[in-house]
């Protein structure tokens, strides 16, 4: 062998004596792995990709140790469904819903979640699931075999965000709930209304004004009432009424709750009355939390 091959064999190896061993990967390599595989099988299912987060790793992390402390026996029981809850909160994370996959098999993460499909097929199709966006991975062992948990939740919030998005269409709403009041009143026997300009702009004013000053009256702090508002919104209003609420998510929930008051209710079928103004915002203040807030405003114009 040429003298140079030779010198080349023995720097190659001396290099090679000189790299690092490489040991098994670390958690949070086994966490980032998992994650690309299952977003691999989310996307092909058509479903938003999961994020892995923190808070769900200590969760998942303490679930994995409490069930190779019990030798693998998991239990939904009285207890246990509390102490995840606490788990939760002590991490502070608030849950709209959660649901937990556990795995004990040896292999990588893609040799894992293909044991799932295969032999799990139900625990596969949850870890898919469209609604739950984050995800903690807990790392253990169990007799011998690394143990997995896999644990998915969704916050309060993104729950709260999804279910008010339809309320961002200021327009359809308010066509929403005219046809919902023009309804009522036609069982009742009293005239339709129409939707007055001038009155949703003091209605979606009101509205505002409460959240951002986190507030809940007819009369605001510096004592503006709904005669007022909506004369200096330009309506000249022989009777003016008006309804608030605060809570509901939809059209249908809060006009259901009005009809059930007998307040409410008066001013919502009052023959007298002919326009409707709608006012309706979506937000958080520190006095509600994450809220929504309705107003209508009800006139009818003076005149001889």
């Amino acid at each position: 062998m040429p003298l140079a091959a030779i010198l080349l064999l023995l720097l190659a190896a001396q290099a090679t004596e000189n790299l690092p061993a490489l040991g098994p990967p670390s958690p949070d390599q086994v966490r980032q792995e998992f994650l690309a595989r299952l977003n691999e099988a989310r996307s092909a299912a058509g479903a938003r990709p999961l994020v892995l987060v923190e808070p769900l790793n200590r969760v998942a992390q303490q679930n994995a140790e409490e069930v190779r402390d019990a030798g693998g026996a998991v239990h939904y029981d009285e207890q246990a469904i509390p102490r995840i809850h606490q788990r939760l909160r002590k991490v502070g994370y608030v849950a709209h819903g959660w649901h937990q996959e556990f795995a004990a098999a040896p292999g990588n993460a893609g040799e894992v979640l293909a044991w799932i499909r295969s032999d799990l097929p139900a625990s596969f199709e949850a870890l898919l699931e469209p609604n739950y966006l984050e995800l903690g991975v807990g790392i253990s062992n169990l007799k011998g075999s690394p143990l997995y948990t896999f644990f998915l939740a969704w916050r309060e919030s993104e729950s709260f965000a999804r279910e008010t998005a339809a309320l961002g269409n200021l327009e359809r709403v308010r066509a929403e709930m005219l046809a919902r009041v023009n309804a009522e009143r036609a069982t009742a026997g009293a005239p339709p209304l129409r939707l007055d300009p001038r009155l949703d702009d003091a209605a979606q004013h009101h509205a505002e004004d409460m959240l951002v000053r986190s507030y809940y009256s007819h009369i605001s702090p510096d004592g503006t009432s709904p005669a007022s508002r909506t004369r200096k919104g330009g309506y000249a209003g022989r009777i003016v009424g008006e309804n608030i609420a605060r809570g509901p998510l939809a059209v249908q929930e809060v006009v259901s709750n009005w009809m059930a008051s007998s307040e409410h209710r008066r001013n919502l079928l009052l023959p007298a009355f002919t326009h409707l103004g709608v006012g309706v915002v979506v937000g958080r203040n520190a006095a509600m939390g994450d809220t929504v807030i309705w107003v209508q405003d009800f006139g009818s114009p003076a005149g001889p």
